[in-house]
């Protein structure tokens, strides 16, 4: 595992551009919701399902991402993924039917690369998990920030339907960027066993990874989704909530980037853990008392990001870390996330409907808590031992 294996020289630049696509296309639509629904004629709430489809994909077809990888490849695979994602991406702005047509391909293309991406690390820079993780990480969370914001102007300035063909253009631009990678595509051969790796589903340590990666997208879905809502509740306008939302992804950005580093030099990260789990329990007990304060939420807005970036991040670090092969840390990867995905699918939902039949987000901010603690928990009993 020390020896860095051949690849092409455009393989970091592929796996930050890969990292770019990882969440803009979902995180940047619910900025708009009222103009597309407008474009088409429906009601906003029913598009709530354009960031609930992506998460489905995520949780439904992980296991199958690595079993096809398996037999093509982790690179023809992102390959693939890639034209999918700019194929659903432009598909979206057509009609209202296309639009979900467009989300799911979009679902399936991210699932692949959350899938593989961890793999292909382990693969290629065994001994440089930890920066190569941060620095994808880095560029998915800035980029998220700054398709949720700049989607906005964008559309104020030309059209919805202009700023998607956008970020669709940087999905085209990401596949073309990762074509080089091709060649150094490894697959099973005809008449040759291939490396299946261990049976993850088997071993207690990765079903503790599997609840922990789940129960802390849990409470970062549920924050996206509702964080913007709890805060104008409190008294603030729209335009700062808005600005909260933004700032919930930018206060993530030297977490995204530092904690894979720091955690790459640890054989026990149970206190990164610990920290990543205080954090977003303190700003989630804060969403309790609705302070008419733009600054109350900023603070909000950074404990919550701080530890569920710290958490997301640690969790797609550990898949390489807690591994001895590409072929165990993509079947780790895909046994967490397929599981670990439905969890999380059913936060912001969950949340949403306690609000809705209560008129108060107590016991929504209750959920979201408890969810806090039991990832805390888990990814504390995940790190008792070095490897799954």
């Amino acid at each position: 595992m020390e020896k860095v294996r051949k690849h092409s020289p455009l393989l970091v630049l592929g796996l930050l551009l890969l990292g770019v696509c990882m969440r803009m296309p979902i995180t940047s639509i619910p900025s708009v919701i009222k103009e597309i629904a407008q474009t088409f004629s429906v009601a906003p709430t029913s598009l709530g399902i354009l960031t609930t489809i992506p998460l489905l994909c995520f949780g439904l077809l992980s296991s199958v991402v690595s079993a096809t990888a398996q037999r093509i490849g982790n690179e023809l695979t992102i390959a693939i993924a890639m034209a999918l994602m700019f194929i659903g991406s432009y598909l979206r702005i057509i009609s209202f039917p296309l639009l979900m047509v467009g989300t799911v391909l979009v679902g399936v293309a991210i699932t692949c690369i959350n899938v593989l991406l961890p793999a292909i690390i382990t693969d290629k820079f065994p001994a440089r998990i930890g920066s190569i993780t941060g620095m994808y990480n880095t560029a998915m969370t800035l980029f998220a920030a700054i398709g949720a914001y700049a989607i906005t102007p964008i559309t104020h300035q030309s059209s919805w339907q202009t700023a998607v063909i956008l970020i669709s253009l940087i999905a085209l631009i990401s596949a073309i960027v990762w074509l080089p990678n091709l060649k150094y595509n490894e697959h099973a051969v005809a008449g040759q066993e291939a490396d299946r790796g261990t049976n993850m589903w088997k071993q207690l340590n990765a079903w503790w990874l599997l609840l922990f990666f789940g129960f802390q997208c849990f409470v970062f879905y549920s924050v996206v989704a509702w964080l913007p809502t709890i805060a104008m509740s409190a008294g603030l306008s729209s335009d700062q909530a808005s600005l909260i939302a933004g700032l919930l992804q930018l206060f993530a950005l030297p977490f995204a980037f530092a904690v894979p580093v720091i955690a790459a030099r640890m054989t026990n990260r149970q206190p990164i853990m610990l920290a990543a789990g205080i954090s977003a329990m303190a700003g989630t007990i804060m969403m309790f008392f609705p302070v008419n304060s733009f600054a109350y939420f900023c603070v909000v807005a950074l404990l919550l990001g701080a530890g569920s970036t710290t958490t997301f991040v640690l969790a797609m670090t550990l898949f390489g870390l807690k591994t001895k092969s590409a072929a165990d840390t993509r079947n780790l990867s895909g046994m967490v996330q397929s599981i670990g995905y439905l969890i999380a699918a059913l936060g912001p939902v969950i949340v949403g409907n306690l609000n809705a039949q209560t008129h108060s987000w107590f016991a929504s901010v209750v959920v979201i808590l408890a969810a806090a603690f039991l990832f805390t928990l888990f990814g504390m009993l995940a790190e008792r031992h070095q490897y799954i």
